[in-house]
């Protein structure tokens, strides 16, 4: 087995030319009748890998939830929910620490009354991505324009169309399920390992990756450790290079 297919086998890893092999494929598929293009499509793709952002996260992101001041980007539509402050909970029952809810303000602007909401997070984009990032918001009409205005199945269905085409023998065997092909997730996957690889020799590097990737931190140690995201900004920029045309 060579070294390409190991590294999709045992690791869900791309080499470089399998990743850019990739890309140049995706930028074939949208058609004329696409609400993209083919280079926006494989921005799209770059943008999971760079941010480490999840497919529904990536296509709910905004023009003005990019800060290219400073690299910051408010993920507005995170997977987790926050309990809202208008509410009140209490335990299910006496066995179990799952917990109900009690009451909650109707009128919430926040929750709607479902005493939970999606509180904004925030992460970074490198300056791998910036200018191209920053010319493509330019041709954007307003501050309100979604990034990326396609659908998540678009984009399951571009991202298994251009695997087949660059050759990528690539599969998630999960609990339930074995999925075959390209999947969305392993964009989120690559950011991390990415991480790891850059970051080998920095003693925080698994605390920048769970603040990259937005973990929330369970244990005590795990709050005393953590690293925020000023720090992850200057790993990036001094990993990454920095263009300092935007910082001005």
């Amino acid at each position: 087995m060579d070294e390409e297919s190991r590294a999709l086998i045992e690791a869900n890893q791309l080499t470089d030319k399998q990743y850019n092999d990739f890309l140049l494929e995706l930028i074939k598929i949208p058609t004329s009748r696409a609400p993209i293009d083919g280079q926006t499509a494989g921005l799209c793709f770059e943008f999971m890998e760079d941010t480490g952002c999840r497919i529904t996260e990536t296509l709910h992101i905004r023009k003005q939830d990019l800060n290219f001041k400073n690299r910051i980007l408010t993920v507005i539509h995170p997977k987790s929910e926050k309990q809202c402050k208008c509410s009140k909970w209490k335990y299910k029952d006496e066995y179990t620490r799952s917990r109900i809810l009690e009451s909650s303000n109707p009128n919430c602007p926040k929750c709607k009354g479902k005493g939970k909401w999606k509180k904004p997070q925030r992460t970074t984009f490198t300056p791998r991505l910036t200018d191209r990032l920053l010319k493509y918001c330019e041709t954007l009409p307003d501050d309100e324009s979604l990034l990326f205005p396609v659908t998540r199945k678009t984009m399951w269905v571009w991202g298994k169309k251009a695997g087949v085409n660059a050759g990528l023998n690539i599969f998630q065997q999960k609990e339930e399920r074995l999925i075959e092909g390209i999947f969305l997730h392993l964009f989120r996957v690559l950011c991390s390992k990415r991480m790891i690889k850059d970051g080998k020799y920095d003693d925080y590097k698994d605390q920048m990756i769970a603040t990259k990737l937005r973990h929330s931190f369970k244990e005590v140690t795990d709050r005393y450790t953590k690293i925020d995201i000023n720090y992850l900004i200057g790993w990036e920029n001094k990993t990454y290079g920095i263009e300092l045309d935007y910082l001005r």
